[in-house]
């Protein structure tokens, strides 16, 4: 049986996602790049020695799901960004506020605190939020309701204020979407409010915390690119494919320069305009309706580092900086120092999309496209199985989902595991974790102590619901890492009152796993090894040490508990056995997971 033959158009992270998950499989991939680079979106630049992003900059682990899991495994490093926001007006004679300042932001402006106007946009977006979880709680719960309803018409129908419309509902899905106002207000209800609700966008504070690649997006293209190559994928940069087209023998891919030739299938990672026009006469009619049905906007988009681009008042200064919207287009400066923890040594990094004028100190200048969620988009992407492999051609890009890079990867995996005549589930995004107001207490607890006791070695706790712990010590006597997904917060308890037992516990029960299944376990014995030796060093050297210690107030609160429990038993036959059983998983654990001869080193 002769190997399947298969070529991916477009090398974003819809295309590298295709062709890896196809190449892994032990098929032979041709991945076509028109650019000389892969990566799309996945742009990095660099500039008087610092490597900057100006594209896919920003993820999380609430709604990036499938992204973070395909990150862990190529094993990219992350660190936490910014995604503060603010809006500046009439180049700030309007109205102007920012997040990332807290309050001072919010009221960078000191007339606002006495400004009635200003107090009633903050009511309504507190009422915002709710309209929107009692609006999407109806759609999705009765799918014959219309979806059809415009962000503008919803705005209307409940009757809020000019000022929210314009210094924060249309900033903020302005921004995301890089739309004018007149766009914003003709998306698509339901998909708009879904993103918002989704990406904990309908309240200015407690969002999810942001991460951003630890050495830019670059390094996992780079990755990929060295996964393929070894895997015989064939990497075709700078060749751009003129028409793709089927016949009985089977897809039909030409290049700009000529070259045609014959694959078994074709995963075609483009935009959907560009898909069409590859097509060219030979798309069907579902094809040119659905693919047409995705509507794109184009931002003019410099790099530079004129402050000039940014609010007026340095209090509102935030990450994403909304500066405006016109008839035909959007302004919005990115901070990429804030954003990419850049030290700020001079002037600041910034990315403006559509200014007025070009800034000063402009350093690059490029264009883009993105699509926005219609109404009609919202309509075509539930019928993208009309078109999904009809001609043993399959789809992907961003505009199957929000425009993102989450959706861009997830419309790869499934287009690949598709050709593959294998189904794929998507990971769907994690619960934010509740924690009661002892289990509270007790992450208190747990963290604080973590601060103190890691002086070595690196220890990451990454709760379901985005948020981060992380704990990284200043002595380089140890280089490990080891990072823990925390999904229940009875993990944070049972620490607390048991000790290395409740460690123990928590692991069986599946209260936490780790990002490295295969060393992650490990590696958090020897952190905590290293680290209960040198706080026994350090206590040697200190004359008087307190009564009181973290480790003696846990093992206090864990000897009572056991007590409790010891004379609480019943002494009988059944009681017994399961005493024995408990105790003998506990003192197992850890052979189920490491080899014994990797303990006997401990």
């Amino acid at each position: 049986m002769s190997r399947m033959r298969v070529a991916v158009v477009g090398a974003g992270i819809s295309g590298l996602v295709s062709a890896y998950v196809l190449a892994k499989a032990g098929v032979e991939v041709v991945l076509y790049e028109k650019e000389d680079s892969l990566g799309g979106h996945a742009k990095t630049v660099c500039f008087d020695g610092v490597d900057l992003d100006l594209g896919f900059m920003v993820f999380n682990r609430v709604t990036y799901p499938n992204m973070m899991e395909f990150f862990e495994n190529l094993g990219i490093d992350m660190e936490l960004s910014d995604m503060s926001f603010s809006v500046s007006l009439e180049q700030g004679k309007g109205c102007e506020w920012g997040s990332r300042n807290g309050i001072s932001g919010l009221f960078a402006q000191k007339k606002n605190a006495l400004n009635p106007y200003f107090w009633k946009m903050l009511r309504e977006i507190v009422k915002f939020k709710d309209d929107v979880l009692s609006y999407l709680e109806v759609l999705e719960n009765n799918p014959v309701v219309d979806r059809n309803e415009t962000l503008g018409q919803f705005v209307k129908s409940r009757g809020y204020s000019e000022l929210f419309q314009k210094a924060y509902l249309v900033p903020v899905c302005g921004s995301i979407w890089s739309c004018p106002s007149e766009g914003v207000m003709n998306f698509s209800a339901f998909s708009v409010l879904s993103f918002c609700r989704n990406h904990h966008l309908l309240q200015l504070f407690g969002r999810p915390q942001w991460l951003t690649v630890r050495r830019r997006s670059h390094s996992y293209v780079n990755k990929v690119r060295e996964k393929l190559e070894s895997w015989g994928c064939q990497i075709r940069t700078g060749c751009e494919v003129q028409a793709v087209s089927t016949t009985d023998e089977g897809c039909a891919v030409l290049c700009r320069d000529g070259l045609l030739e014959m694959y078994s299938g074709c995963i075609m990672a483009v935009h959907a305009p560009d898909a069409l026009g590859l097509l060219g006469e030979q798309a069907t009619f579902d094809e040119t309706r659905i693919l047409g049905a995705f509507q794109y906007m184009y931002s003019e988009i410099f790099l530079h580092r004129d402050k000039k681009f940014m609010p007026q008042n340095s209090a509102a200064w935030s990450a994403w900086n909304f500066l405006g919207s016109t008839e035909n287009k959007v302004c919005l400066t990115y901070w990429l120092n804030v954003l990419q923890n850049i030290d700020e040594t001079g002037l600041p990094f910034l990315v403006t999309l559509n200014p007025d004028n070009a800034p000063d100190h402009t350093l690059l200048k490029w264009s883009t496209g993105q699509p926005v969620p219609s109404v009609a988009a919202t309509k075509a992407s539930l019928e993208l199985d009309h078109i999904q492999g009809k001609r043993r051609i399959w789809f992907g890009g961003a505009y199957q989902g929000y425009g993102f890079h989450e959706d861009e990867l997830k419309s790869g995996m499934v287009a690949a595991h598709g050709l593959l005549g294998k189904s794929y589930d998507i990971l769907r995004n994690p619960k934010h974790m509740v924690p009661s107001m002892l289990e509270t207490g007790a992450r208190l607890f747990v963290t604080r102590f973590l601060g103190h006791h890691i002086s070595t070695g690196c220890l990451t706790l990454l709760e379901d619901g985005g948020t981060v712990f992380s704990f990284e010590g200043t002595s380089k006597k140890c280089s490990l890492k080891t990072v823990l997904k925390v999904h229940n917060p009875q993990f944070y308890w049972k620490i607390m009152t048991q000790a290395d037992l409740g460690l123990a516990d928590a692991y069986i029960n599946g209260d936490f796993s780790f990002v490295d299944k295969d060393e992650g376990l490990i590696n958090l014995f020897m952190i905590l090894i290293v680290n209960r030796d040198a706080d026994n060093s350090t206590s040697k050297m200190k004359k008087k040490r307190g009564w009181w210690t973290p480790l003696l107030f846990t093992a206090g609160i864990a000897s009572a508990k056991f007590f409790i429990q010891h004379v609480s038993r019943q002494n009988t036959l059944t009681q017994a056995r399961r005493n024995i059983s408990r105790h003998y998983d506990l003192h197992q654990w850890p052979l189920q997971i490491v080899p014994l001869e990797r303990l006997v080193l401990l």
